[in-house]
């Protein structure tokens, strides 16, 4: 997200009053445009009609002069002259002129009596032949002049009449339009003054995790960039980022609203011991950070480090349930090669991964090399895109026997991947990686439509257990998937076998229960493997169906040495039997390790005493070899039946 900044206001607000200013200015040019125009018209109208008398009196002296000795006026000079009156008095009875000097009844009847005379003169004009007519013609137009000089008058006065009013009109239109502008830069001003207050209210609000109230990951991250800008020496920077260990386990057992309260207390306990960091953010989820800007921050950040692990060690209340939880700790300081921020919260991140993928709880300091082994990792999950395309996994099968005599009762399928170059690879190397970028899911299908083909080769008592990851279980096409690998290849439901871990049952209870219901329907069996080494195992026996129990191999190999326990597999085992379910020794690897197991009540185990996990032909063999002794003990048995008959 880009970071905001104030910069654009102090212009804005500039454009916006010089917008404002330059309105007012147009708004007074506009005013005395209008007036000149106004005033233009105005005015030849007025000189049209003053300047009827004088034209009137020009016609009359003109007629006077005609008749003078040695005059110079032509008959076409009073043509003229009597043109002219004609027009003024087309103007004069326009609608123009009329409406400048708002006419009246005195103004009408005046304008009457000036156009009967005028019509009265226009023959003898035409007809002038001595001076009596002359006479005759002047004294037609002697009352034109003084009616004429009357409407001059009364244009006048109306004319300065309406100017006036006009001017009055378009003052007070002025002010009316100043107002507005002046009114609409106040609220151009006081707009943008919400608009920047709710801006900063955005700003805190973008910047704050809503759960906790701490700085979320942006302010974190302009925190960062900040302090990494102004880091002066190497050590005077430090990141820290912690994440809280099984927090989804809260989440699915206790409910969202429970870890919302945990992560709320665990904020609220923290807060008041970092008061050494520049900033304590929650990132996303149950993941934390500290920034540490101050010389020697890498100690600062490492001893902070503990105080937060000693605060863990109290159980946080969720709202009347106390949960104990851990926390898993990573810390970064900038190397050489560290350009940007990023950097920094990436050797973070990886120094807290590389915690997760050990001893959770634990404090690790970022080294280059977990960011080698990060590369190594991706590298390898993109040679495991290919691993099944190109016939690179496997099936081992190791086999389940009857503690009683050592007959093989089943196999457990175990996967295995040859890499071109780097040989077999541990599962505990690359199922990791599998489940993280949801390949497990394809592998997982390839796994048990392979296990169901090679036990279809076996004898009908023969089971194969297969195991599933916690991903596969919760994947909704999983009983659709089961059922076609079992019908593909012949197999009766109850031969096989899914074996799920604890982890798998922390996912999602209900939904497990629910899966686990379904299936037993179809008569596949499951079985719990690692029992006894999770949290709650003893709970989950009553609340979920299983067929069997496989005791974790850590009690198995340990229990020569260590009578608790012998104990804890011998109660096992008479739980198991009260529930009606059968036991299952793993790792069993010693001739006393046998002796205590099937002393303890374990009737089935498996283990490299028996045998180490073989391919199908090494299956193949083996439970011929079975048969045959079978067939001979059976055939020597019959003998000796005959023998006694």
């Amino acid at each position: 997200m880009p970071k905001l900044n104030n910069r654009w206001e102090v212009p804005l607000l500039v454009v916006t009053a010089g917008l404002g200013f330059a309105a007012v200015q147009m708004l007074f040019a506009s005013v005395q445009y209008m007036n000149g125009i106004s005033r233009a018209a105005q005015n030849n109208v007025v000189y049209e009609v003053m300047t009827t008398a004088p034209e009137l009196a020009r016609l009359q002296a003109t007629v006077a002069r005609f008749f003078l000795p040695d005059s110079d006026v032509t008959r076409d000079d009073i043509a003229l002259r009597f043109a002219i009156v004609q027009n003024r008095m087309k103007i004069l009875r326009t609608q123009e002129s009329r409406a400048l000097r708002g006419d009246n009844a005195e103004a009408s009847e005046l304008l009457d009596r000036m156009k009967v005379a005028v019509e009265q003169a226009k023959p003898k004009i035409e007809a002038l032949q001595t001076p009596q007519d002359a006479a005759a013609l002047i004294d037609i137009f002697d009352p034109l002049n003084r009616q004429a000089s009357q409407l001059s008058a009364l244009t006048t006065a109306n004319a300065a009449n309406r100017i006036a009013t006009n001017e009055r009109r378009l003052t007070c239109t002025f002010w009316l339009l100043l107002g507005e502008i002046l009114g609409l830069l106040a609220c151009g001003v006081l707009l943008i003054s919400l608009l920047r207050r709710e801006r900063r209210k955005a700003n805190r609000a973008a910047s704050v995790d809503s759960l906790t109230g701490l700085p979320n990951r942006l302010a974190f991250n302009r925190a960062l960039a900040d302090a990494f800008s102004k880091a002066s020496l190497p050590g005077d920077l430090a990141v820290l980022m912690f994440d809280l260990d099984m927090f989804k386990h809260v989440n699915d057992t206790l409910g969202h609203a429970a870890g919302d309260r945990l992560l709320v207390s665990v904020a609220e306990r923290l807060k008041p011991l970092l008061h050494d960091g520049r900033i304590f953010a929650r990132l996303s989820g149950d993941e934390f950070a500290i920034i540490f800007h101050k010389p020697d921050a890498r100690s600062v950040a490492l001893g902070i480090a503990s105080t937060i692990q000693t605060a863990f060690a109290q159980p946080f209340d969720t709202g009347g349930t106390m949960v104990a939880v851990s926390a898993s700790v990573g810390v970064a300081v900038p190397g050489p090669e560290d350009r940007q921020p990023e950097d920094l919260m990436k050797n973070a991140d990886l120094a807290l991964y590389a915690v997760k993928g050990a001893q959770r709880g634990d404090i690790r300091l970022y080294e280059p090399a977990m960011k080698q082994a990060y590369l190594s990792r991706q590298t390898l999950s993109q040679d495991l895109r290919n691993a099944l395309a190109n016939d690179e996994l496997l099936l081992n099968f190791q086999p389940v026997v009857n503690l009683a005599d050592g007959s093989t009762r089943g196999f457990e399928a175990l996967l295995r991947w040859k890499h071109p170059q780097r040989g077999f690879i541990s599962p505990a190397e690359f199922i990791p990686i599998a489940e993280e970028s949801g390949l497990i899911l394809p592998i997982g299908r390839w796994a048990l439509f392979k296990a169901c083909a090679v036990a279809a080769q076996w004898p009908e008592t023969i089971s194969i257990g297969v195991n599933l990851s916690p991903q596969q279980f919760m994947d909704s096409e999983l009983v659709g998937i089961v059922e076609d690998a079992l019908s593909r290849h012949g197999i009766r439901p109850d031969r096989l076998t899914l074996e799920i871990t604890e982890t798998t049952l922390i996912q999602n209870d209900q939904s497990v229960v629910t899966t686990l219901n379904v299936l037993r329907k179809i008569g596949i069996k499951t079985a719990l493997d690692d029992f006894g080494t999770g949290f709650a195992s003893l709970s989950y026996l009553t609340r979920f169906p299983f067929d069997s129990i496989k005791i974790d191999q850590s009690f198995v190999r340990g229990s020569t040495a260590q009578n608790n326990n012998e104990l804890i597999i011998r109660s096992i085992c008479e739980l198991a039997g009260k529930l009606g379910l059968q036991v299952i020794a793993e790792g069993i690897e010693t001739a006393e390790q046998l002796a205590l197991t099937r002393s303890a009540g374990c009737e089935v185990g498996q283990g490299y005493f028996f045998d180490k996990p073989m391919d199908e032909v090494q299956c193949a063999t083996r439970l011929s070899l079975e048969q045959l002794q079978a067939s001979r003990l059976h055939g020597d048995a019959t003998t000796v039946d005959t023998l006694r008959a």
